[in-house]
């Protein structure tokens, strides 16, 4: 593996995403936490490999050549018989949130050898996204690996990225959560993720919570609001340019992958992240709330090709 890669393990899921505006008419596209993170850090000029079990199925061989034509590092994939996870997205509300239905049991994100529960040599980061990173097997696998990447000097980055309909209940989801939280040096989530998790509190307050369990910046996105970094001193502010929205799948993806890559472009990540500025942080949520919101002006996750500095 490439000296100083960024490992990303996390759900690859065959979303079906309308085309038009009453749902009669759905298209299939790549996406998942892990996969779409994986995209973006590509993209933005960053080198992430991608660990996962992949079925051998249509879906699955589309993922195994989209990984290819990126350059993402497939070295960790493995062959699942079981078919694609996939998901269904509503049409959009008036809110522009998408809501997802998704369909787990019996496919390839099953599979109990997709994720390592050791860290590769020549890996600077781990980047963990979503249910993905927290439940089931892989979930388990992942615990393993952050505890290695801890022990090797890499940082750890966590997306926590509520799918409510596939987590245990609330209470179980928190203290998994909670225990994912205190493994990472970064954590992302959202004002949804927060007020599911932590009903009423305000956002400030939970990021407090949150870095008392181990995380020495949580970055909280809102939106058309832009985002919020919390760490030493006082928080970070970041807007976001305002465009003409198609959807906002895979937005929340995009920008954790904005801001590795900044940091990974900077050498503020492993070894580098305790001396990263607060000129750096905020030069990576700028960036990441700029192709965030590009990302939201094509369906599904397809973040822009612009290199991060």
């Amino acid at each position: 593996m490439r000296p100083g890669a960024i490992l990303v393990v996390g759900e690859a899921i065959g979303d079906f995403i309308p085309r038009d505006a009453e749902g009669r008419r759905y298209e299939a596209v790549l996406g998942g936490s892990g996969f779409n993170a994986a995209l973006a850090l590509a993209r933005f000029g960053a080198h992430p490999a991608y660990a996962a079990a992949l079925s051998t199925d249509a879906l699955g061989r589309r993922f195994r050549a989209a990984l290819a034509a990126e350059g993402i590092d497939t070295a960790l994939i493995r062959d699942s018989a079981r078919p694609t996870a996939v998901a269904i997205v509503s049409p959009l509300g008036p809110d522009g949130i998408p809501e997802f239905a998704l369909y787990l049991q019996g496919t390839a994100h099953d599979e109990a050898q997709g994720t390592p529960r050791a860290l590769p040599p020549g890996v600077t980061h781990l980047h963990a996204a979503s249910f993905g990173a927290t439940i089931g097997p892989s979930g388990d696998a992942t615990g393993d690996l952050a505890a290695s990447a801890r022990t090797g000097g890499a940082t750890i980055s966590y997306d926590i990225n509520i799918r409510a309909t596939v987590l245990p209940e609330r209470d179980r989801a928190r203290a998994l959560i909670e225990a994912r939280i205190a493994q990472a040096d970064i954590v992302k989530a959202s004002l949804d993720d927060i007020a599911w998790l932590h009903p009423g509190e305000p956002a400030e307050a939970v990021a407090k919570h949150w870095r008392n369990l181990g995380a020495r910046l949580v970055l909280v996105t809102r939106g058309s609001e832009g985002a919020i970094g919390y760490g030493a001193g006082e928080p970070l502010v970041a807007t976001v340019p305002s465009v003409v929205v198609a959807d906002t799948v895979g937005a929340g993806d995009t920008f954790i992958g904005g801001v590795l890559a900044v940091l990974a472009a900077r050498g503020r990540l492993g070894r580098g992240f305790s001396e990263a500025s607060r000129e750096v942080l905020r030069d990576a949520l700028a960036f990441a709330c700029a192709v965030a919101a590009d990302s939201c002006t094509r369906p599904g996750c397809d973040p822009p090709r612009r290199l991060a500095t």
